[in-house]
Formats: structure tokens, C-alpha cells, sequence
């Protein structure tokens, strides 16, 4: 559901929420139309259809509920993977402050134009589901920068070792959180959402009752999957869905410690 990725998460869910319920409501005398004097079904058969519809519905919540725990499990990682990102570009900073001058202004500023880069560009163009050369152009110009410093005592030796340690995880995990750029619930279990849905919501179609309850019932099945599909798809994609985790720890950086005054 990638169309549905840039609308805010209010409006997202009001149109599945209200899709399904529509489409339920619909398919009810849809259903009784085509069916109709072909299938013979009384109230005495209502027991019948439940236990079945209770078996699919079983079935369906236990599939349905296995992807959702998937989905919030990839959805935290990414979480803490940003969060990570951010807290080792602050490490960075510090470990510059302790270079002599002239190498520490250029690798402070060097730090700072990449995190200002990562909030004001690149995040808007992961949201689109994009990701931007330049900001690795920023990376390797940093890293030539820093390779190019010669320790020359050996607290400088210890300080370039960490620092170098500290690039290597600004990089690494900023390779993490471009790889879920892309990530999602393949279309096959996709499929498995949304034909499960259909199949246990039109079972209930079956059912003898009075033909306002047996709407308003609908309605309220409908709306409880709808809800649960709706959770499924903010969640599914993390950086570019329409709950994508946003650029506050990278802010958070530039506010109280590079910017600091």
C-alpha cells in the first residue's frame, strides 16, 4: 500500500477503515442478490456458519496477528538504528573537539554540514523512498579528512583510533537505515491480508438475522479489521510510512551539542 504512504496517519486510516466498512456493507446485499433462491439457508444454520466463521476468523487473527508483531519488530529496529546513527555523529563531534587546530575546525564542520544535510535533505527524500549520493560524498570527504591527520603523540593515537571507530559506525548503521528504505511486507503476504479479510468478513454474509442488525454487525467486523490493517500498514514501512520515524535524534544533536553555544 506505497500510494497510501505520504497521506498524514488520521486520513490513512479513514480511508482503509472506511473502505472496508464500505466495502462490507456493500457486498452484504451484493451478496443476498446474487445468492438469492440459489442457496437455501435458514436460522436453524446459523450455529452451522458461526463455527466456521469463527474457525476462519480464528485462523485469520493468528496470521494477521504474527505479521503485525513482525511488522512492529522491524519497525523498532529501524528506531533504534536511527536513534544510534544519531548518538554516534555526537560521539564524533566530541572526539573532533579533541584534535589541535587546524584539523579539529575542519572535521567539526565537516560533521555538522553532514547532519544538517541528513535533516534538512536527506530524510524528506527517504520519505519519498529515495536515498542521496551526497550525502556518501559527505562521509568519504570526512573520511579522507580524517585520514589524512598524523597523531603525533600517543594520546592523539588513542583519540584518531577512536574517532576512527566512531566514523565506522556512523557509517555502518547509516547503511542499516538505507537498506529499510525499502523494506516492507512482500505483495504475497500482502495477499494474505487483504484475500484473509475478504474471505472472513463475507463468511458472516451467510448468516440468517434481521437485516439491520446483520448490517450493523458487518459494519462493526469490518471496522475492527479494517483497524488492524490500518496498524499494519503505518508500521510497515518505517522511514517513508505514513508513521515514519522522523528526524528529531539527528535535531536533537545539532540543538544541544554541535550548535551548543
Amino acid at each position: 500500500m506505497t500510494y497510501l504512504s505520504h497521506l498524514p496517519p488520521w486520513l490513512c486510516g479513514v480511508i482503509i477503515v472506511g473502505s472496508f466498512i464500505l466495502l462490507a456493507i456493500l457486498g452484504l446485499p451484493l451478496f443476498q442478490w446474487v445468492t438469492a433462491g440459489r442457496l437455501r439457508l435458514t436460522e436453524e444454520m446459523n450455529n452451522d456458519i458461526i463455527f466456521f466463521a469463527s474457525a476462519i476468523a480464528v485462523f485469520y487473527s493468528l496470521t494477521v496477528g504474527l505479521i503485525a508483531v513482525g511488522v512492529w519488530t522491524t519497525y523498532s529496529s529501524v528506531e533504534n538504528t536511527v536513534s544510534a546513527e544519531a548518538t554516534a555523529i555526537g560521539c564524533l563531534y566530541r572526539d573532533a573537539s579533541g584534535y589541535p587546530e587546524p584539523a579539529r575546525s575542519r572535521l567539526q564542520a565537516q560533521i555538522r554540514d553532514y547532519t544538517v544535510f541528513v535533516i534538512n535533505h536527506a530524510w524528506p527524500a527517504q520519505k519519498r523512498g529515495e536515498s542521496l549520493d551526497d550525502a556518501t560524498r559527505r562521509l568519504s570527504t570526512l573520511e579522507q579528512e580524517i585520514v589524512r591527520f598524523e597523531p603525533a603523540t600517543l594520546g592523539q593515537q588513542v583519540l584518531h583510533a577512536e574517532t576512527i571507530h566512531q566514523y565506522n559506525q556512523v557509517s555502518g548503521l547509516r547503511r542499516q537505515r538505507l537498506h529499510a528504505i525499502g523494506s516492507g511486507l512482500p505483495s504475497v503476504m500482502w495477499s494474505v491480508v487483504l484475500i484473509g479479510a475478504f474471505l472472513t468478513i463475507s463468511v458472516t454474509y451467510l448468516l440468517r438475522m434481521q437485516r439491520g442488525v446483520h448490517f450493523v454487525l458487518t459494519a462493526f467486523f469490518a471496522m475492527f479489521i479494517g483497524l488492524v490493517v490500518f496498524v499494519i500498514t503505518s508500521l510497515d514501512q518505517p522511514l517513508s510510512g505514513p508513521l515514519a520515524i522522523d528526524s528529531h535524534p539527528y535535531q536533537l544533536v545539532l540543538d544541544r551539542l554541535i550548535d551548543l553555544k
